[in-house]
């Protein structure tokens, strides 16, 4: 996860509580590791069975309602937790914002809700959804960073190339 280290040591300093049992809000542009940091997270609280992954915007209080349902048992496999990630969280209406709320209070030590977001669509989100602070309190927030990135790809892309004597 090239110059995404401040987001990553977010995750490693939950590590020794637990990853379970919380709800995580992840922002970041296009390209900048969103899906790769959400599938590292999920991996280390379930197996691939276990992580089902919901569209934003397809997603109705039924779905919601179904998750709820969904985290009251521990998944079988050799990881007993459950993961729910909600891509494009933007999209969320209302209704389903406060149906996620109340689920988010209770969430079992087995379970993680991941919504992944862009920035943008963050902000959008803030602006047509009223209340969307106590939805946020709720989560714990992993913004990616933009700032460095051509530097840290280069520098990486810069060792590859050399560990394959391609240097010059």
């Amino acid at each position: 996860m090239i110059g995404q280290e401040k987001a990553l040591a977010k995750i490693e300093r939950l590590r020794p509580r637990g990853l379970g049992g919380r709800a995580y809000w992840i922002t970041g542009g296009s390209g900048q590791g969103k899906t790769s940091i959400v599938r590292l997270l999920a991996i280390e609280i379930a197996d691939p069975g276990n992580v089902i992954e919901v569209d934003a915007g397809r997603c109705t209080v039924g779905i919601v309602h179904e998750i709820d349902r969904g985290m009251r048992c521990f998944a079988i496999g050799s990881k007993p937790g459950r993961v729910w990630i909600v891509n494009e969280a933007h999209l969320l209406t209302a209704r389903v914002i406060g149906e996620f709320l109340t689920l988010l209070e209770r969430l079992p030590s087995h379970v993680a809700i991941v919504y992944t977001t862009t920035a943008d669509g963050a902000e959008s989100l803030f602006d047509d959804v009223p209340d969307t602070c106590p939805f946020l309190s709720r989560c714990i927030e992993i913004p990616l960073s933009r700032r460095g990135l051509a530097e840290a790809f280069a520098e990486r892309a810069r060792v590859i190339a050399q560990m394959e004597g391609l240097d010059g």
